[in-house]
């Protein structure tokens, strides 16, 4: 058996090792109380005639099958763009427990902090960013990607902005035009042309780069009085 035990495909469900022994008692196999669980089952296969070494000739309704760590992976089908992906690990069924990692998923607002924190993001778009992510399959740190986090946080308004160093010594300054031709967004990686700006007097949507009667020029770019990037 390579890869080491990590749960149990029971009853209908895959569960972790804590929650295939809890389901083992509540249908009324015992289950002595041990530190090693794969010991513990094997004994309680014992116990109610089971040849635990050769699961074919058992059903998995009746008696736990093993899950190892190679086998454990989570398919992804929600990605954008018609993109999959894999998770190598997998959720039990009933407390939720990542079996691999040995813990649950942050909460929302958990992942959302994280991802405010980990990428210096706003608040507003961590949020957003938590929330498609979470949708995607991707609700633990572990497998989420700068990539990820970069293609959720283009899908959401946010204003542009790029990231320089100045002066001397170096400071880092955030800034709100370019400085310099296919500068990119420091939150989404996309050039500031790929934003729309939301006009505040005419209340119309319009990409960076196009012609408006509000307009005014600055650094070489359009610019919009009071406008704030809506994508």
């Amino acid at each position: 058996m390579s890869g080491g035990v990590v749960g149990y495909t029971y009853a209908d469900g895959n569960l972790c090792p804590s929650c295939t022994i809890g389901r083992m008692r509540a249908n009324g196999i015992k289950v002595a109380r041990s530190s090693d669980h794969e010991e513990a089952i094997r004994r309680a296969a014992d116990q109610v005639g089971v040849d635990y070494s050769d699961e074919r000739s058992y059903d998995s309704s009746d008696f736990p099958k093993t899950i190892t760590s190679q086998q454990a992976r989570t398919e992804l089908t929600e990605l954008p763009d018609g993109e999959r992906g894999e998770i190598e690990d997998e959720k039990c069924d009933r407390c939720g427990k990542w079996m691999k990692l040995g813990e649950k998923s942050p909460t929302e607002a958990g992942l959302t902090r994280w991802v405010r924190d980990d990428y210096e993001l706003p608040q507003a778009l961590a949020r957003e960013i938590a929330r498609k992510l979470r949708e995607w399959g991707l609700s633990h740190p572990e497998f989420i990607t700068e990539d990820n986090v970069r293609q959720a946080a283009a899908m959401f308004p946010h204003d542009y902005v790029t990231v320089h160093a100045e002066g001397n010594p170096q400071r880092i300054v955030l800034m709100s035009m370019p400085q310099y031709d296919n500068d990119p967004c420091f939150y989404c990686e996309q050039p500031w042309e790929k934003h729309t700006f939301a006009c505040t007097t005419c209340g119309n949507h319009v990409p960076a780069d196009a012609p408006h009667r509000h307009e005014v020029q600055g650094n070489g770019q359009i610019k919009f009085r009071e406008a704030k990037p809506t994508t």
